[in-house]
């Protein structure tokens, strides 16, 4: 009887993700994965579409680095 022959899938993608997360802890950073509703997606896609960053991501650290500021520091 043949042997089977395995696959081990995509490491290289595998090991890429896990490079780019250790590099995303040593800079201090967080993955933060998010589920929007209606709302939170039309505000979303109205700031990207009036400039107020020019990805999702740009926005959404923009809108929190923006707010953090407005909170009163003890």
């Amino acid at each position: 009887m043949a042997a089977k022959k395995t696959t081990a899938g995509d490491t290289t993608r595998t090991e890429r993700a896990k490079a780019h997360l250790e590099r995303l802890v040593e800079a201090k950073g967080k993955r933060l994965l998010v589920d929007l509703d209606a709302d939170g997606n039309a505000a979303l896609e109205a700031l990207v579409a009036s400039g107020y960053g020019a990805t999702n991501k740009a926005v959404v650290i923009r809108a929190l680095i923006a707010a953090s500021k407005r909170i009163k520091k003890p």
